[in-house]
């Protein structure tokens, strides 16, 4: 059925949804079906369907780690190498390795 739309802006209204600024709990994954990674850099941990794996997944940003701003070079923020290290190790104990080289 064909419906005709009118040709002007309507009355400009706005209907986005208004984000709060408040910082995502890790805690939020179990909500969308995964399990909790119980660290603080990661936000989720899933088991692969098709292989005998896992995916550790988060969001890093300065908004939900402040700390990220003091780690700073030419006005861009990187993450530190000592976080690398951590995420390896663990994503190293999920998958049963206790071992890093």
């Amino acid at each position: 059925q064909r419906v005709d739309l009118p040709t002007y802006a309507f009355q400009r209204d706005r209907f986005w949804l208004e984000t709060t600024g408040a910082v995502v709990s890790h805690n939020a994954a179990a909500g969308l079906g995964l399990g909790s990674a119980d660290h603080p850099l990661l936000g989720a941990v899933v088991a692969l369907a098709d292989a005998d794996g896992f995916l550790l997944t988060g969001r890093l940003s300065v908004r939900t780690h402040p700390w990220l701003a003091d780690h700073a070079v030419a006005e861009t923020t990187l993450l530190p190498g000592t976080a690398f290290v951590e995420l390896t190790l663990r994503a190293g104990d999920a998958v049963g390795c206790d071992r890093l080289e």
